[in-house]
């Protein structure tokens, strides 16, 4: 997709709705599990922006940047599409490629109906300000403190999505 992606999966004690849906995000943020579903894909891929490459153990700094806000803004299904074709058609590429329409739409709709079957639109979404996970430097000239993730472009992007207890959220950046 042009980034850097992850897709994270948990479970709720609690209904998540779009009343309660800014504290459940904040609660996951701060949690151990947060930090897991983080730390796994970077270590699998040789990543380490979050974890040390030369001991494989997390960094002294904690992931989150303090005082973030992660607010959130309502997405409807149709809305999460359009995000989702954004990202493989219009934002920034840093490897200058971008889908023709019809491929974008043939992803789009096959990453929508594994991940959400049929139910889509009894799912909601809502867009998350990207503030919450340090930055790469990549492309706001932020000296970087690791553990660092999103790059401080534009293409930076967090999605909440949620049904019943369960909820996703997709991270982005746009750098190579």
């Amino acid at each position: 997709m042009n980034s850097n992606t992850l897709l994270l999966t948990a479970d709720c004690e609690v209904p998540v709705s779009a009343g309660n849906r800014q504290d459940v995000l904040h609660a996951f943020l701060r949690s151990a599990l947060f930090e897991r579903l983080m730390r796994a894909p970077d270590v699998r891929r040789d990543g380490y922006d979050l974890t040390d490459e030369y001991d494989s153990e997390p960094f002294t700094h904690p992931l989150l940047r303090e005082g973030f806000s992660a607010m959130v803004s309502p997405l409807d299904h149709g809305g999460f599409l359009t995000r989702l074709r954004w990202m493989l058609c219009g934002a920034f590429s840093p490897y200058n490629h971008h889908f023709p329409a019809a491929d974008a739409e043939l992803l789009v709709r096959g990453f929508a109906r594994e991940l959400f079957g049929a139910d889509g639109p009894a799912w909601s979404f809502a867009a998350v300000s990207p503030d919450f996970l340090r930055s790469t430097g990549y492309y706001s000239g932020e000296e970087p403190l690791r553990p660092v993730y999103f790059d401080g472009g534009d293409s930076d992007t967090a999605t909440f999505v949620h049904r019943d207890r369960t909820f996703h959220l997709l991270l982005t950046n746009g750098s190579p």
